[in-house]
């Protein structure tokens, strides 16, 4: 029975946007956790991650949803784009252009003597991991961005299924070095904090890997018109 709900493209299309809907859920949920306990720049900057992350994400689970069922990009037929997708064009770079400046500051700190009593192994793997999520996030979104408006693209869907796959496993590690930084380089977190990064982290690797699989099983279309007979 569990082989052939990941053969059934409607089934497994069902559990993929269920995963990724709660997962906006999540980070919205996230987002007013650290709202109450961070202020100042902190504040600040988180709250403009998790705003710009869950208007991507919801965007972009939207647009998927219509993709996995093969429908017309919106207006199409009239010349007219999405406008979810024009605003999804226009917000994701934002979110990434914000995790890539983080990670450039967070990098130079580190080159000053930030973090001088850590483990160097460590650090260095934190911060591939964390550089690798940002281009895999950019990449994915990138892709995408195209591939909505052009369903038909076989090489797109494949760019696409390797990132996602690239994907989860970068978030797997990400979720491992926020569950346990390296030691004197970051603060020990505290349990609550452990376990809200590991129910995001799994939340994130769940949903990229049911998208993922939803892609690989989806139809093939070949053309626009044969999506508007399917419609």
């Amino acid at each position: 029975m569990y082989e052939a709900a990941l053969l059934n493209p409607a089934a497994v299309r069902r559990a993929a946007l269920v995963a990724l809907w709660v997962q906006v859920v999540a980070l919205i949920a996230y987002g007013i956790y650290q709202a109450l306990g961070s202020s100042g720049a902190d504040l600040l900057l988180n709250s403009l991650d998790v705003v710009l992350a869950t208007i991507s994400l919801g965007l972009w689970t939207a647009l998927l949803g219509d993709f996995l069922r093969g429908a017309q990009p919106g207006q199409a037929q009239l010349g007219v784009p999405d406008p979810r997708l024009r605003v999804f064009r226009a917000v994701y770079p934002w979110l990434i252009a914000l995790r890539a400046a983080m990670w450039l500051l967070t990098s130079l700190a580190l080159l000053g003597g930030a973090g001088d009593t850590a483990n160097p192994l460590a650090v260095l793997v934190l911060f591939l991991v964390w550089g690798g999520g940002i281009v895999g996030g950019l990449a994915v979104y990138t892709i995408s961005a195209a591939l909505f408006a052009t369903p038909s693209d076989a090489a797109g869907r494949a760019r696409l299924l390797t990132w996602l796959n690239l994907s989860a496993a970068l978030s797997v590690g990400m979720t491992v070095m926020n569950v346990w930084p390296p030691t004197g380089f970051l603060p020990a977190p505290a349990l609550t904090d452990q376990l809200i990064w590991a129910g995001l982290g799994v939340l994130d690797v769940l949903a990229t890997l049911l998208a993922l699989r939803a892609v690989q099983v989806m139809p093939v279309q070949e053309s626009g018109e044969l999506t508007q007979q399917r419609n």
